[in-house]
C-alpha cells in the first residue's frame, strides 16, 4: 500500500472559509432579522466558500453552492469572515444545520483556538515584516462526517458593522443552504 492510500484512509480535515460580502448583504437585506433562532434567508450572490480538497472532487469552489467530498469519521470545520477580514464589517458563522436528504453530519460545536505567538504585520516597519508576534485567537464551527451521503443545510451567520470607528454591532443574523456529498 503507498503512502498516498494510506492517507485517504484516514479520517482527515477538511476546512471551509466562508467569506461574506457583507456590502451585497447590507444593500440586498436592509432589515435584517435581530433573532438568531429566526435569521433571513439570503440567495447565493453574497458568498463564497473555500475548501481544503484532501478527498478530491470539489464542485463550484469560490462560489455559495461548494460541494466537496468527505468520508465518514472526517472532521469538517466551518470558519467565516467578511470581505473586510472582520475588521470593518465582521462575521460570525454560528451554526450550521440539517435541512433535507441524509443527515451526514453530527451535531457542530463551537471551538477556539488561542495562539500564543500569532504573526501579524508591523506596523512600524516599511513592509510589515518582521511580524509582531501577539495572541490570537481563531475560532470555528466543527462535526465529524458520521454517514454517507448527500445533505443540503443551512449555515447560518451573524454580521456586525463598524460603527464610530472602534466598536462592531449586530447588524442582523442570515442564512443560506449549500449541500455536502459523503462517499
Amino acid at each position: 500500500m503507498n503512502a498516498t492510500s494510506t492517507i485517504l484512509a484516514s479520517n482527515l480535515q477538511i476546512n471551509v472559509l466562508v467569506v461574506i460580502d457583507t456590502d451585497y448583504v447590507k444593500d440586498h437585506y436592509p432589515n435584517p432579522s435581530k433573532d438568531p433562532a429566526r435569521p433571513t434567508g439570503i440567495d447565493h450572490n453574497s458568498q463564497f466558500m473555500i475548501c481544503t480538497d484532501p478527498r478530491g472532487g470539489i464542485v463550484n469552489q469560490g462560489t455559495a453552492d461548494l460541494q466537496f467530498s468527505a468520508q465518514p469519521g472526517d472532521i469538517v470545520s466551518f470558519t467565516g469572515t467578511s470581505v473586510y477580514a472582520n475588521s470593518d464589517d465582521a462575521v460570525i458563522v454560528y451554526g450550521i444545520e440539517y435541512w433535507k436528504g441524509d443527515n451526514v453530519f453530527n451535531q457542530f460545536v463551537p471551538n477556539l483556538v488561542r495562539r500564543n505567538a500569532a504573526v501579524q504585520p508591523d506596523p512600524n516597519t516599511k513592509n510589515g515584516l518582521p511580524p509582531l508576534q501577539v495572541v490570537q485567537n481563531f475560532s470555528s464551527y466543527d462535526s465529524k462526517v458520521k454517514q454517507s451521503g448527500t445533505e443540503n443545510f443551512y449555515v447560518y451567520f451573524a454580521l456586525y458593522v463598524l460603527e464610530g470607528g472602534e466598536s462592531q454591532q449586530l447588524y442582523g443574523y442570515f442564512y443560506w443552504d449549500p449541500a455536502i456529498t459523503v462517499k
